[in-house]
């Protein structure tokens, strides 16, 4: 096994300098940049591999961050690349910590404590769950950042897609398209994200002096799959309310709405137009396809991975990132006649 010795030997300097330069704290100790090329050079040639786990035991710490919450939906994995693509560079790994319920999260906590990971990105958990891993990692020094779905907290910062201008943007195309009795159909409002583009769709609807009803917004069970429950709430909701357009909180309830709506003979886009949220790549194949609110998923993992690595090295404050959103206009959405 090749050591920093035997590099030190060959490139003619002490092994203090190797450490320093492989350890990427060249600057700390004002190591001129040839002397870096030269050592990197000759660790490559000789094939050196760093010994994580015993750079673990000095430090405390290991060069794996934690993705705790909901990681089973399609764009979670592209939220995921933006991480990799980040914290690999950075000579990181991830690990993953998918929950489904309260013990889930608990037990996520007791892992990241006891495997000593450097920080945490939190995904889509609800505030009790919140409060379990802010508990148990903080008195390990752990930096959390949250991304995606949740709330603002001010002991830990957070990246999201822009939800409220993204809600405004899609509301006032439909109004531009000249619909008045337009409905929100969407996920119960303690959702982080169904709250967010709630408010959006309220504020652009009462600048255009339209009064929101009650019955205006349909909440339905959060999850993919399309249950009794949910066809009955949206099945009422079409027929009593007769909308002639809907905004959808998430391109899953999209589909759930063109689904129902076809099954009732309303057509889409000429009875109903619909617009989603989130951009998935599966709307595009729709029938028809489906208009909708395009989030950054990669981009938001790029960040969030950017922030948490520059809070392993030094805690500040925190911050909220959020990045814009792009309405795709498809075939789902036409002017009222």
């Amino acid at each position: 096994m090749i050591t920093m010795q035997d590099i030190a030997d060959k490139a003619g300097v002490s092994k203090g300098t190797v450490s320093y330069v492989l350890n990427g704290k060249q600057e700390k100790a004002r190591i001129n940049q040839a002397t870096c090329a030269r050592v990197i050079a000759i660790a490559e040639s000789l094939g050196y591999r760093r010994n994580a786990i015993a750079q673990s035991m000095k430090t405390g710490k290991t060069n794996v961050i934690g993705i705790i919450g909901g990681l089973h939906n399609d764009y979670c994995m592209a939220i995921i690349k933006g991480i990799n693509n980040v914290v690999s560079k950075n000579n990181y790994m991830i690990k993953l910590l998918p929950t489904d319920k309260i013990e889930d999260v608990k037990n996520a906590a007791r892992q990241c404590v006891e495997q000593r990971l450097a920080g945490v990105i939190c995904r889509s958990l609800s505030e009790e769950e919140l409060e379990i891993i802010r508990s148990e990692l903080a008195s390990n020094n752990m930096p959390i950042v949250l991304v995606d779905n949740s709330f603002s907290h001010d002991w830990c910062s957070r990246v999201i897609s822009d939800d409220f201008e993204g809600a405004k943007q899609a509301t006032e195309y439909l109004l531009e398209l000249g619909h008045r009795k337009i409905g929100f159909v969407t996920n119960d409002l303690i959702h982080g994200f169904s709250k967010v583009r709630y408010d959006g769709y309220i504020k652009m609807m009462t600048d255009w002096k339209i009064k929101v009803q009650k019955d205006d917004i349909c909440c339905i069970d959060h999850g993919n799959k399309i249950s009794n429950t949910q066809q009955n709430a949206i099945k009422d909701f079409l027929t009593l309310k007769k909308p002639t357009a809907v905004f959808c909180g998430s391109d899953p309830i999209a589909m759930k709405v063109i689904n129902v709506a076809q099954s009732l003979g309303i057509n889409i886009p000429q009875d109903l137009s619909v617009i989603g949220f989130a951009g998935l790549n599966y709307t595009f194949f729709s029938s028809p396809t489906l208009t909708t609110v395009k989030q950054p998923f990669v981009k938001m993992g790029q960040k969030v991975s950017e922030i948490l690595l520059s809070e392993i090295k030094e805690k500040s404050p925190a911050k909220e990132i959020k990045l814009p959103v792009e309405l795709i206009i498809r075939d789902s959405t036409t002017t009222i006649k």
